[in-house]
């Protein structure tokens, strides 16, 4: 159903090279904020967490975009160093903004997308990142260092991790955020995955981080 409410949308990467492939969510009166969301490296714009969350920004008023980067419907692999997903994320960003002039437009990637989101956010056109997963390190290896995008950030960041997530040690993110010189937030998602997936009794965690998402974009909306 909720792919039935969405728009086909397409655009160019920032490059201006090829075409990126998106479903575009739009409330039913005008938007208070735009949200682009972005997959991990296996998946695509139809995985739970970017189908849930553009549907509940939807309901709540934002204009959501949830993309595909090109190489997942060229059936390739990601770039080694994210610059190509970067480009199309950046693409994004400009179609949002020229199809809905005026708002403030907040990037958010699961994953993987959350690095393509940190390595974009000196983009003008990003008011803020959401990182949903962010995989801070290879898997149960803790000791590695940080990823080559974490000092690109440059804009207010909130980070939602689930708390048994292999891929960050909460630990290890609280000492590394506890050195990033620009605004943040994290919200821990109890008894979670990486894909928050529950660890324990069946339970609805998406909402739990669509609470957290919603709460964040509103604090950073201009008052009419």
């Amino acid at each position: 159903m909720a792919d039935l409410l969405a728009s086909d949308a397409r655009f160019a990467p920032i490059s201006g090279s090829g075409t990126v492939r998106g479903l575009l969510h739009a409330p039913e009166s005008a938007p208070s904020a735009g949200l682009i969301l972005t997959h991990g490296r296996s998946g695509n714009l139809l995985n739970p967490i970017p189908r849930r969350i553009a549907t509940a920004a939807a309901d709540a008023g934002l204009a959501a975009l949830r993309m595909n980067f090109r190489y997942t419907d060229e059936k390739g692999v990601a770039s080694r160093d994210l610059a190509r997903e970067e480009d199309d994320l950046r693409g994004a960003l400009r179609f949002m903004v020229n199809r809905f002039t005026e708002i403030p437009i907040f990037i958010a990637g699961q994953s993987m997308g959350a690095r393509v989101c940190a390595r974009a956010s000196a983009d003008p056109l990003a008011q803020g990142i959401i990182a949903l997963g962010y995989p801070l390190h290879p898997k149960f290896r803790p000791d590695v260092r940080n990823p080559p995008e974490w000092p690109m950030v440059v804009k207010p960041i909130l980070f939602v991790q689930g708390d048994h997530d292999p891929f960050c040690d909460l630990a290890r993110l609280q000492e590394d955020l506890s050195r990033l010189p620009v605004p943040h937030d994290l919200v821990v998602i109890r008894d979670a995955g990486h894909s928050f997936e529950p660890k324990g009794p069946k339970r609805d965690t998406l909402s739990e981080v669509w609470d957290a998402v919603r709460r964040w974009i509103e604090e950073r909306i201009p008052a009419p």
